[in-house]
């Protein structure tokens, strides 16, 4: 009974982690929010070790088991059901397996990743990470099939291929997983956990044939503490009693195997210590450097630098959000238009060929888990902020080359960076004319210019900067003021 209803809460929250991640309705923001924030690796890059929940899930580990691998982890739970599919449909029931030593490599690669500021070594493994690539990879498969983008392809494969494994082999994955790595170097030491009678025992392999992650040596009799998630379903299958959840005794560790862990515990310290360092910084300024291009007449300050991508809403600078974002693709899945895309890197980026970036949300900045994304204070201040910073090419405006009245970015831009004035030899039309100063960036003119080629291009800009707002209306404006955009409405026009 224990085993079912540990097995429920894991499903509960498998089903809410899917819904938020194939759905970008805002009224799943509050939840999608929520179980971002539960997530180890985010708390880590967000706040370090001592995160409230990162502190939390090491104690409880320390203390009790791994029971965030247990309930917590998405990947995890749609692996054991996967598992348990497999053996319905007559796979053959997993034995014990002894994973590689190598796998404690893994995490210390991670470690490492953390300590030189590259998020992709440690997100490469991490389980949120790769769940959110693959749920949202094969989300933006079914949407658009043949016509999705190599990145898009790439991460439905490497997730469909750990799907593979646990459907054949169980929870093959988190022998790898380097949270679950970590998570259990802690458990191995853990007062309570898992218990074996040896005595009671009858070596019938019912726990073996039970144990989604094959840690149960039913011959021998043992089980290993470390990878052990706590799924209760050894406890369960046991015929005479012989397993059971509660205080346990101190078992002895052989020394290389101590060596391993202590690297690892090591690499992960070095890693999370080094986050708040003055060299990690000066690491970050040298990202920016690399991402961005030298500083252009356009800018609007001596810091601006300008990207040829553009960053989510929410993103300090470039350095703070390469050093940060895990890939998770929780921005992504939040994005109520679909602009913020992982086509060309895993790391999202605004996409302004399919929509725009909405005026009055905020629902990606507050969705990071890893706080790559800084969550507005409020609405006023994601409105004043500059994510990019278009740039109009008048030569190329339909009243320029056609000789016909337009005016739709004028129209639609929130914060009247753009007005339209009589030309001179056509004083009939109206033109537009761009302040950059009331420039936000959200790609509302490139979106609905009519022009082929566009008139518009928004650049990418680092840091993103505080705007004065919106631009006070000139007394000789002629026609209505414009509209600002709202979100979940279209242009006003």
């Amino acid at each position: 009974m224990l085993s079912w209803c540990r097995l429920s809460v894991a499903l509960g929250i498998l089903a809410l982690f899917l819904r938020t991640f194939t759905s970008s309705l805002q009224k799943w923001s509050a939840l999608r929010s929520a179980l971002a924030d539960t997530q180890f690796t985010g708390a880590l890059m967000s706040g370090g070790l001592f995160s409230v929940v990162a502190l939390t899930v090491l104690i409880v580990s320390a203390l009790l088991g791994r029971w965030y691998c247990s309930l917590l982890c998405p990947l995890g739970t749609l692996q054991e059901v996967l598992r348990r599919a497999g053996a319905r449909l007559g796979r053959k029931q997993g034995k014990y397996l002894s994973p590689w030593r190598l796998r404690y490599v893994v995490p210390a690669l991670a470690g490492l990743g953390i300590f030189f500021a590259l998020p992709p070594l440690f997100g490469v493994m991490d389980p949120i990470s790769n769940f959110g690539r693959g749920v949202r990879g094969a989300y933006i498969l079914a949407v658009e099939g043949a016509a999705a983008a190599p990145p898009v392809w790439a991460a439905t494969g490497m997730f469909a291929v750990v799907l593979a494994f646990a459907a054949l082999r169980g929870r093959r994955f988190c022998d790898w997983c380097p949270v679950g790595t970590l998570l259990g170097l802690f458990a191995r030491v853990a007062p309570a956990g898992m218990n074996m009678n040896r005595d009671v025992c009858v070596g019938c392999g019912n726990c073996e044939r039970a144990c989604p992650m094959n840690c149960v040596d039913a011959s021998n009799k043992k089980l290993d503490r470390d990878r052990c998630i706590l799924c209760l379903s050894c406890a369960g299958s046991c015929a005479v009693g012989a397993l059971d959840y509660g205080v346990r005794a101190p078992e002895s560790t052989e020394r290389r195997a101590l060596f391993l862990k202590g690297f690892d515990l090591l690499a992960y310290g070095a890693g999370l210590a080094y986050l708040g360092s003055p060299v990690a910084r000066g690491w970050r300024r040298r990202l920016v450097r690399a991402g961005g291009r030298e500083n252009s007449p356009r800018n609007t300050g001596p810091e601006t630098t300008f990207l040829d991508s553009v960053m989510p809403p929410g993103a300090p600078n470039a350095g703070h959000f390469l050093a940060h974002c895990i890939g998770c693709q929780a921005c992504v899945a939040a994005c109520p238009t679909g602009i913020i895309r992982t086509d060309r890197t895993s790391r999202p980026e605004l996409d302004y060929t399919r929509g725009y970036c909405q005026y009055n949300c905020t629902e990606c900045s507050h969705v990071c888990p890893a706080h790559a994304l800084r969550p507005f204070p409020d609405i006023d201040e994601k409105r004043r902020t500059r994510i990019a910073l278009s740039n109009l090419t008048r030569a190329r405006c339909v009243v320029i080359t056609r000789g016909e009245s337009c005016g739709a970015c004028a129209e639609v831009c929130p914060t009247h960076a753009l007005r339209m004035e009589p030309l001179n030899d056509a004083p009939s039309l109206t033109a537009p004319v761009f302040d950059s100063t009331y420039c936000i960036g959200c790609g509302g003119c490139l979106n609905v210019c009519p022009a082929d080629p566009k008139a518009f291009a928004v650049t990418g800009v680092t840091p993103q900067v505080r705007t004065p707002g919106m631009r006070p209306p000139d007394p000789e404006d002629e026609g209505a003021p414009a509209l600002p955009m709202t979100a979940g409405d279209d242009f006003p026009f």
